[in-house]
């Protein structure tokens, strides 16, 4: 299986970020990255203007961000060619992005920040709505402004990386919830604006693109490589992110290229975002590159761990089974969902 490795919801000069899409790709580059993600506000300007496709060795694929009039209810879409109007509430352009064959993922579900009064917290707040793919899991920026306080503000802009924690307990738990029903896609999100800000008598770019290129990461598990045509490229990353079978991580605590979570039976297999009967047991397994914590959870609750590089469990139970993995305390990779079912379906 080939993994690639990249940044979600980027922003550019084409909205309020601050660099072009060009530099923004060089610098993806000089980290290792495989692949972004922009999601400029209610444009696909960047799309008209020929930025999407391969940039060297970075594939750059072009969607967008919404929000509905009183600015809340942030939404991801992705392979769509037209935006919705400015004017439509959360339910109809959830709706809308579903129907055009694009897709959406629920941005910071549930912020909470109020460090500054020029940027209030934009949480989701339309659960009762389906047709979205996925939800952010971690978003860096949510985290880092939620963390924010007037004592620490130069500590957390010298070292934004440092002081993330993991996703939010409500958002994990929303999230195993959903996937007791269906399968919802959890993917990690930057959320870049490389903002200028003035701490006198200097100017200090908050989160540089090179930094939080280095912090949450989504990898893709794709069954083959990507072969440099664009139309082909995009069409495989895009299902990859559908499927489900993805999982995140924070780059600063390690590089979590090679990680894997599968559930076997006989001679049946089901991968993340998949799911298998569990008539007769199934075993769950899941491989580290590198010694660390390893817990199973199952429908929101931890049930088994282990420490060091694989982590084993059999069970005839049905649920929604997901791993976390910490280095120390700190939060390292999450997987998506594997569904073990009571019947075949």
């Amino acid at each position: 299986m080939e993994e690639y490795v990249g940044a979600i919801h980027i922003h550019s000069n084409y909205s309020d970020g601050t660099k072009s899409i060009p530099d923004i790709a060089q610098i993806a580059q000089s980290v290792d990255l495989d692949f972004l993600l922009f999601a400029d506000h209610m444009t696909l300007k960047p799309l008209e203007d020929g930025h999407e496709g391969w940039h060297d060795k970075v594939l750059v694929l072009i969607g967008y961000e919404i929000q509905d009039p009183d600015n809340r209810n942030h939404y991801l879409a992705f392979d769509v060619d037209q935006v919705v109007s400015r004017d439509l509430a959360a339910p109809e352009y959830v709706s809308q992005i579903r129907k055009s064959g694009g897709l959406g993922f629920i941005a910071h579900p549930d912020e909470v920040r109020h460090a500054f009064d020029k940027y209030p917290p934009y949480p989701w707040t339309h659960w009762e709505i389906d047709g979205f793919d996925g939800i952010e899991i971690w978003n860096h920026m949510s985290e880092w402004m939620e963390g924010l306080t007037k004592k620490n503000r130069i500590k957390m802009i010298l070292s934004p990386r440092k002081l993330l924690k993991g996703p939010t307990k409500f958002t994990l738990q929303k999230w195993d919830q959903l996937n007791s029903q269906r399968r919802v896609v959890g993917i990690g999100a930057i959320d870049v604006h490389a903002y200028a800000y003035r701490l006198w008598p200097f100017t200090l770019t908050i989160f540089p693109y090179k930094v939080q290129f280095q912090s949450i990461r989504t990898h893709l598990l794709m069954d083959r490589l990507l072969s440099q045509d664009l139309e082909d490229d995009k069409r495989t990353v895009y299902n990859a992110l559908r499927s489900g079978n993805l999982f995140v991580s924070n780059y600063r605590w390690g590089d979590a290229r090679g990680f894997r979570f599968w559930a076997s039976h006989n001679d049946r297999w089901a991968y993340m975002g998949q799911s298998i009967p569990c008539l007769q047991g199934v075993d769950l397994l899941a491989r580290m590159p590198v010694d660390c914590q390893i817990y199973l959870v199952k429908d929101g609750q931890r049930i088994y761990q282990a420490f060091g590089r694989e982590l084993f469990h059999r069970t005839d139970l049905p649920g929604a089974y997901r791993v976390e993995a910490f280095r120390g305390k700190r939060a390292w990779i999450y997987s998506n969902h594997i569904r073990l079912t009571a019947s075949q379906e």
